[in-house]
């Protein structure tokens, strides 16, 4: 078993790369554009500007041609209008600031409708795209021509119409200033990306900390957010077909995301809560993107369609984070508050987008950026909790290592124990032309305390011995060792069953250390057709007849082996028959549980003896072994040792 390594390179790395994102955080907060911002002569916002609308329900090729009489002045505050269907919007504003300007630009913040724009009677560029909400930069003729006209063709059901962001400027101040509004979202996102990238190895090197595998794709749909903005979705629109798709796709799967990562935290009735909320966010947005299907998907109908969703979402986070901040569980403390951060600023910029509230100031990035650097605390917090953990789990490794090498030790040691036991007890089966003998052994461990023996003497009769040494384990097994060699010293008497129990009690007295042996003794004489048997605490032995109307138990009364000096011990004798069987077995057959708890006991046996007397002889001994093998479901519910010896009498 190895030990853990503590990933200090990884550790190095990551407190690297977050100490960058707070110097390029912070830095991306200042006002970048306090030494670059041109004076604002030398540029205008069209929204300061007198602004006109006119509705046509055909396409005019010249608007200039529309008379001024049928103009309509734009409201102060309004930029554009409710869609009319089948219907063109024209908006004119004044193009005479460009005379002001070297290489004039219209630069548009972001543009959500098709859209053509001529100046005076040029067409001087249209847009094609559809749901576009990347910047444009549209040159512009620095010889003024009087006005600006945009003409708007839109799928869009919520707005038609100009954005707040749409400027006069210098063409390369224009794409400086473009460059420097997105500077901290721009260089952000590679910090968010690599990020992903850490915590998604932590989780592989982690499996079980699913929060390492959600805090990475919460990261990198965060790095996607924050990348596909304006400077680099304009750098990329000759790709919008597939940059599209993919920011708005994102921006639906990055609650989901949220969601996930807080369902790995939270406890268990808001976990519950959040898994619902995360199944109807899915519903919902593939529900709003099969409606808004009109030759091809409409993403911004979609997303006025499920922002509700966001929203209930949003109410839900703050009134949970909430609920966890006055229980007071410090461990969550960080993660509502920067729940707090994102789903306030989110739900602000709603609202405004669905002009509950009026057009500010947007809290959506700095919101964002809060959220995951608290985020990034709680869970690199949980990971120096881990690597901390470590050393104790190496100390605690090496004393496992040392339990399993004594336990190894201990394995092998069983393995030469099973292998020394069996050597000792008798063959399973023996036969000569007078008898036959097949024997079962099942122990409860590797080595057990049951023990039995068969052997003949010079005149070819037969001394069997069944013993059962109480307990189980190693140290019945020693034991039972122990009596093989006692029964091994008795030899000289087996014709006489109470002088061998004599003697192996004798040899025992003293030497078991509180076990005991119970033993049932049996020497056929061959010649006379006889048994003599002796019993020492054993249950006895069965004598199957299939001329008697029942099974016969033949048993003599007696003290167990090893426990008292000077035992005497009675035997008697039976006369034997041709094809009589006798049975002797151990209590552990008797002690044999079912599933119910049910004992097989002793008239189990006996009824299963006599059910099948008429059986062959192996045939009889493989029954006897299937049934206790059934009984117990595979030995699953064996509590003892179990033996047994069959012998039939030819």
């Amino acid at each position: 078993m190895k030990e853990v390594k503590s990933y200090k390179s990884i550790q190095t790395l990551l407190l690297f790369v977050l100490y960058l994102g707070f110097v390029i955080l912070f830095y991306g907060c200042f006002d970048l554009h306090s030494e670059t911002k041109p004076d604002e002569k030398f540029q205008q916002s069209v929204y300061l500007l007198d602004r006109y609308y006119f509705w046509s329900p055909v396409e005019i090729q010249d608007p200039n041609s529309i008379p001024n009489n049928v103009w309509r002045k734009f409201e102060p505050h309004r930029l554009g209008l409710n869609p009319q269907e089948n219907q063109f919007l024209y908006i004119k504003f004044s193009d005479q600031f460009v005379r002001q300007l070297n290489s004039p630009v219209l630069s548009i913040g972001i543009a959500l409708e098709q859209f053509k724009l001529f100046q005076g009677e040029e067409l001087v560029f249209e847009s094609k795209l559809q749901d576009h909400i990347f910047p444009y930069i549209i040159p512009l003729k620095q010889n003024p021509s009087g006005s600006l006209i945009f003409q708007f063709r839109s799928r869009y059901k919520g707005f038609i119409g100009m954005d707040r962001e749409v400027f006069f400027k210098d063409h390369s101040q224009a794409l400086v200033d473009l460059f420097l509004d997105n500077f901290s979202e721009t260089f952000f996102a590679p910090i968010l990306l690599i990020l992903s990238i850490i915590f998604f190895g932590f989780y592989f090197l982690r499996k079980r900390e699913i929060i390492f595998f959600n805090f990475s794709i919460l990261l990198f749909s965060a790095f996607l957010i924050e990348v596909l903005n304006g400077f680099v979705g304009f750098s990329l629109s000759q790709f919008s077909y597939l940059i599209v798709p993919l920011t708005y796709l994102n921006f639906a799967f990055f609650p989901f995301a949220l969601l996930l990562f807080l369902i790995g935290i939270f406890p268990p009735f808001f976990r519950n809560l959040f898994k619902i909320l995360a199944s109807l966010h899915l519903i919902v947005f593939f529900i709003s993107l099969v409606s808004n299907f009109e030759d091809g998907i409409s993403y911004l109908n979609s997303e006025n369609d499920y922002q509700w969703m966001i929203a209930v979402e949003g109410i839900v986070a703050i009134f949970s984070s909430i609920y966890v901040l006055i229980k007071g569980n410090k461990n969550l403390r960080t993660i509502t508050l920067g729940l707090l951060f994102i789903v306030v600023g989110g739900l602000h910029d709603i609202l405004v987008d669905l002009e509950f509230l009026d057009y500010g100031v947007r809290l959506i990035h700095y919101s964002f950026i809060l959220m995951l650097i608290l985020f990034g605390f709680y869970v690199f917090k949980h990971y120096l909790e881990l690597l901390h953990s470590i050393s104790r789990m190496n100390a605690e490794l090496r004393t496992k290592n040392k339990e399993l090498q004594r336990l190894i030790q201990i394995d092998k040691d069983l393995a030469l124990a099973h292998a020394l036991q069996k050597s000792l007890l008798s063959s399973k089966y023996n036969e000569d032309d007078r008898i036959r003998i097949i024997g079962f052994s099942q122990n409860l461990e590797s080595v057990g305390g049951d023990y039995f023996d068969h052997t003949k003497d010079s005149m070819g009769n037969w001394a069997i011995l069944m013993a059962d040494v109480s307990g189980h384990g190693i140290s019945s097994a020693m034991v039972a060792a122990m009596s093989k060699m006692a029964f091994v010293g008795a030899s000289a008497y087996l014709q006489f069953p109470s002088r061998v129990f004599h003697s192996m009690n004798r040899h025992l007295v003293g030497k078991t250390k509180n076990l005991f042996i119970t033993a049932s003794y049996v020497f056929i004489d061959t010649e006379s057709y006889t048994a003599t048997f002796s019993n020492a605490g054993h249950p006895g032995f069965f004598l199957i007849r299939n001329s008697e109307s029942n099974i016969i138990h033949l048993n003599v009364k007696g003290k167990p082996l090893g426990l008292f000096s000077h035992l005497p011990y009675a035997e008697e004798t039976v006369t034997l028959e041709p094809d009589d069987k006798i049975l002797l077995y151990t209590d552990g057959i008797f002690d044999l549980l079912n599933e119910a708890g049910d004992s097989f006991g002793e008239e189990k046996l006996k009824s299963l003896l006599w059910d099948n007397r008429y059986q062959k002889f192996q045939d009889l001994a493989k029954v006897i072994q299937d049934s206790l093998f059934k009984f117990s479901a595979g030995w699953k519910y064996q509590m003892d040792d179990l033996s047994f010896l069959l012998l039939e009498i030819k």
